[in-house]
């Protein structure tokens, strides 16, 4: 009876006995299964059910070796009751209900379950499931990389790599997920599975895997920071960066492929030194691509060398040979990796399915996920014994945090993808995966100069910042277009190096469980608007810099970039420009927006203070503000050999009070006796500034007329009334700005505290005088939402328009910068109820707010999708590009014919469906990603016996763009429906997805 309850799928019976062995309790069940309760370390708890009970580690275990802590077992206690058995580790009480065999985690510092599972575990020869019950304000988070998404709340995930870059592809699968209810939950397991955080059931998380064995490890905490640490505790932390890694890095390939000649006018011919215009062509001309330009200098790795350091643009690393069919010869390697090494460029290998590494090797980068990191690493500090080993993955099995850093380049440069990627990247960091970068431009299309400016602009606030070229016949290194695109991209490469030892420490601070980029709920954990997705495409870099991309071609007449929606948190907080110094109160959605080509919105937090090494620190003073450096020896010793230093800003009635601790820690060769240099942004010219050095007496500084005589001077300072920072932009429009140099003489930085004080001290603080509400301003009239255009995820508000501007609170979140007397809101969750309300503005007055209104969402047109289509075609798809992807609803993967339709031959999608169906409109997703294949004329013929088909209209013709095409079906019904496209852009076909809908009821 046992043997066939193991076999078939049943729930777990009830809880018929316990033991407590040396270091678990062991459970017994009355369908015959056995599991083990250890409690690993404070917080964490591993729940074994093995239905062989044997407990062995296996192969397919992603944790293993993890001893409970003795101590934690010792101290817990145990006891049952009439319907339970309870154990009490330190605040938490792990409560197994003997009758329904279900599991739940009370936690006594917050009085409040922080897991409970709605019933008893359901287990199969192939399957184990996991139900648990989900609240309503519950948020979900995890998953791995799985793109284009960060917050699954009403969304299903898949726990499988399948290498794909795209929305809805899942680059690096981990079975880890936390909720902001301070639970986690790992399952100890590299078998393939499914979350459910709501989708089927909005009460209810379902959690399976295809595999019988249920092993998890529960892990309880009180921020993200706590749930990634404990994380990290069972599967390694991450490592720590080489400093190289963190600036602009090139991925070519140098030795395959050839050149021809072109006539310049495209995009994808590069003008190469000898002043003439080549293009990438798969068939060979002669001229080879080389390491050392042994054949064609100009068309060498050394010549792409040359080319960053005679433009100007700043390259720290490089691999030359990646995806290459051509194996490096090891000398070969070993020169130009000398040769980069002369030129301050970091050599690493790309190696391709275990290839040895190459001799002279810095870094490795490996194709195969299943790659052994450990040796690659092992072999990387071979070569280097003091350095950082660094290696590269593009997808990966495992949590791969503590061993590589993951590195993609197959995005398509199109505006959908940035949205993808920004979600992506937040994502991975919640995942405990902290570094990871997507290329520059991608690796394919990107024809759009406006688009690839826009790319690179929001990398550069992302953890690794690279191009990978030569895979493509579009170049993308960062000069590739005119003289004012490189100037734009020149200036933010630059500007990544000036962030480098910001982006160092928030490199260290990754290892404690705080990723990069982050999402705003790890910021300001007390707002609820950041859990979830509605400011899904901005993002915070560390706690001081939040980046809102570019992220469609919306414009004004002047050409200007348009960006709605950037909502700027906490109403105590000032944010300001960083490029032009606007200052914008927290606490708003800010709209229309404008930004020329070269500006990236992004926004310093008041209270800022960046390191920009040597000492030297730009603030944006506001209320009380502490930051800790970092740095080290950018060797493999770091843990042991690394300084910090501690500043704290105070400004309070008009006095700015800035405190330098004593620097803690040390490194070899770190420098003792330094100057310091402070660049303060204010509003206006101090009385006077005080220094405390030690335990020195105070003394008042001088000030100094220019620049050039502080300079000489031991100490002092100067008012600058335009001061630009970051440097790089003045030339391209940043708004210069009143700022305090301050220049401290040389002093031990180890003995000597530092108390500045500076007196009549004014920044920004006019922004958080609160709006004045008028009743002399009109009440606002005739407003009402616009019942024709409400769409799934839009609605359109209309008014009299009496003032130049409005604001509008939309469940209880306040818009502004909304003039003219119609605004959309866009980015809407479909079928969900929003109240509004309006009121007028002029300057700081505004007036009584109208009567709030209702509103409701339509419903997805997802959910009218036809589901079970099965689809045929005359012509057999490319290899990697099947048919069935058309109809599994992932933008991420697509199909491609064999062939180049023709009237003559048309290509024929025959799409069946179970049962005669009610139709209403087809609609077919080109490939964003190439120009190549995308429909120009197609035929539509429905069948309602499956057999017979009669034509539907006559031929639709399209653009050869990528906007979906859409053939309206309404009226109609068909068991079955076929498509033959006639003509198509290249020589083939391609759709990232055909779906059919039913009417919308």
């Amino acid at each position: 009876m046992t043997a066939d309850l193991q076999n078939s799928r049943h729930q777990l019976g009830r809880l018929v006995g316990v033991n407590k062995r040396e270091n678990y309790y062991e459970l017994h069940y009355a369908t015959g299964e056995i599991a083990r309760v250890y409690l690993i370390a404070n917080g964490i708890f591993r729940y074994w059910l093995d239905p062989s009970q044997e407990f062995a580690e296996t192969n397919d275990m992603l944790v293993k070796g993890i001893e409970p802590d003795p101590q934690c077992f010792a101290r817990a206690t145990a006891h049952a009751t009439s319907d339970m058995f309870i154990i009490t580790t330190g605040s938490c009480k792990l409560i197994f209900q003997q009758k329904t065999g279900s599991f739940s985690i009370f936690d006594e510092s917050v009085h409040r379950p922080r897991m409970v599972q709605a019933s008893a575990l359901e287990l199969s020869g192939k399957h184990s499931i996991e139900i648990l019950k989900q609240g309503k304000n519950e948020y979900y988070y995890g998953g791995g990389v799985q793109n284009g998404h960060f917050s699954h709340k009403g969304e299903k995930i898949t726990i499988k790599t399948d290498g794909i870059t795209g929305a809805d592809g899942v680059l690096a699968a981990v079975p880890f997920f936390w909720t902001n209810a301070g639970f986690a939950e790992l399952r100890n397991t590299t078998a393939t599975g499914h979350y459910d955080f709501g989708r089927q059931n909005s009460q209810l998380t379902i959690l399976s895997h295809r595999t019988p064995v249920f092993d998890s490890y529960y892990i309880i905490g009180n921020s993200p920071q706590e749930l990634l640490s404990s994380f990290y505790y069972l599967t390694g932390k991450p490592f720590m960066l080489p400093s190289y890694a963190l600036s602009f890095g090139h991925i070519g390939n140098f030795l395959d492929g050839s050149w021809q000649e072109a006539d310049g006018k495209g995009h994808e011919a590069v003008r190469f030194e000898d002043n003439r215009y080549y293009s990438r062509k798969t068939e060979n001309s002669g001229r080879l691509p080389s390491l050392n330009g042994e054949q064609d200098y100009q068309f060498s790795a050394r010549a792409m060398l040359d080319r960053y350091q005679r433009w100007g643009f700043p390259l720290s690393w490089i691999i030359p040979n990646y995806e290459s069919q051509t194996a490096a010869k090891p000398d070969d390697f070993a020169a130009f990796a000398s040769y980069a090494q002369s030129r301050n460029c970091h050599p690493g290998f790309w190696s391709e399915k275990g290839q040895p590494l190459a001799h002279h090797s810095e870094f490795a980068a490996v194709d195969d996920p299943s790659s052994d990191l450990t040796a690659v690493n092992s072999d990387l500090a071979k070569e280097n014994p003091k350095a950082k080993p660094l290696t590269l993955v593009r997808d990966s099995l495992l949590p791969y945090q503590s061993q590589a850093a993951l590195a993609f380049g197959d995005v398509s440069g199109d505006w959908s993808s940035i949205k993808t990627q920004i979600s992506t990247l937040l994502g991975a960091g919640l995942s405990g995966l902290p570094f990871i970068g997507a290329a520059a431009g991608g690796k394919h299309g990107q024809e759009n100069a406006q688009v690839a400016v826009r790319d690179l602009e929001w990398k550069t606030f992302t953890p690794l910042f690279f191009a990978i070229d030569d895979q493509s016949p579009l170049s993308k290194t960062p000069f590739a277009f005119n003289n004012k695109v490189s100037r734009i991209m020149k200036a933010y490469l630059g500007l990544r190096e000036q962030l480098k030892p910001y982006l160092y420490a928030l490199s260290r601070q990754a290892q404690d469980g705080l990723p990069l980029v982050r999402p705003l709920l790890m910021s300001f954990p007390h707002e609820q608007v950041g859990y979830g997705r509605d400011f899904a495409d901005e993002f915070m870099l560390g706690d001081q810099l939040l980046v809102a991309p570019i992220v469609n071609g919306k414009s004004d007449n002047r050409g200007l970039s348009v960006r709605d929606r950037i909502y700027l948190p906490d109403k105590q907080t000032v944010w300001i420009d960083l490029f032009t110094g606007d200052r914008l109160m927290g606490g708003r959605v800010y709209n229309r927006r404008k930004y020329p080509l070269w500006q990236l919105p992004v926004f310093v937090r008041g209270g800022s203070i960046f390191d920009l090494g040597s000492r030297r620190f730009v603030l944006y003073p506001q209320g009380d503000a502490t930051i800790s450096t970092y740095s080290d020896n950018d060797q493999s010793d770091y843990k042991h050999n690394s300084a910090q230093t501690v500043i704290r800003t105070h400004v309070a009635d008009s006095k700015l009070r800035v405190i330098i601790e004593p620097t803690t820690g040390y490194y070899p060769n770190m420098a003792i006796k330094e100057q310091t240099f402070l660049y303060i942004y204010c509003d206006q010219h101090p009385d006077e500034i005080q220094l405390r050095a030690g335990d020195e007496e105070v003394v008042t500084l001088t000030e100094y007329g220019t620049p050039e005589t502080l300079q000489r001077a031991k100490e002092g300072f100067y008012y600058d009334n335009k001061f630009c920072w970051p440097e790089g932009f003045k030339d391209l429009g940043a708004t210069p700005r009143p700022a305090l140099i301050i220049k401290l003489q040389e002093r031990d930085i180890k003995q000597e505290k530092l108390e500045i004080l500076v007196n009549n001290f004014r920044f920004a603080n006019e922004q958080l005088i609160h709006q004045i509400t008028d009743a002399a301003l009109p009440l606002p009239g005739k407003v009402e939402v616009d019942l024709d255009k409400i769409s799934a995820h839009s609605l359109t508000v209309k008014w009299a328009q009496r003032t130049p501007s409005v604001q509008i609170e939309l469940n209880g979140l306040l818009y502004t910068g909304i003039s003219g007397n119609i605004f959309t809101f866009t980015d809407l969750a479909a079928n969900t109820g929003y109240r509004l309300r309006l009121r007028y503005e002029a300057g700081y007055k505004v007036s009584e707010w109208s009567d709030l209104l209702q509103v409701k969402t339509k419903r997805d047109p997802r959910d009218f999708i036809i589901s079970n289509v099965k689809v045929t075609s005359n012509q057999e798809s490319a290899s990697g590009h099947q048919l069935k992807n058309l109809l599994d609803r992932r933008m991420a993967t697509d199909w491609q014919s064999t062939g180049k339709p023709s009237e003559d031959q048309p290509l024929t999608l025959t799409f069946s469906f179970p049962d005669q169906t009610e139709l209403n409109k087809l609609i077919y997703v080109p490939r964003a990603s190439s120009r190549d294949g995308r429909p120009l004329r197609m035929r539509v013929e429905i069948s309602t016996d499956g057999e017979n088909f009669t034509s539907y209209g006559t031929d639709y013709q399209f653009k050869s763009d990528c906007k979906n095409k859409v053939i309206g079906l309404r009226g109609g019904s068909a068991k079955a429906v076929r498509l033959s496209i006639l003509e198509t852009t290249g020589d083939y076909a391609t759709a990232s997805g055909i779906d059919f809908y039913r009417p919308l009821k």
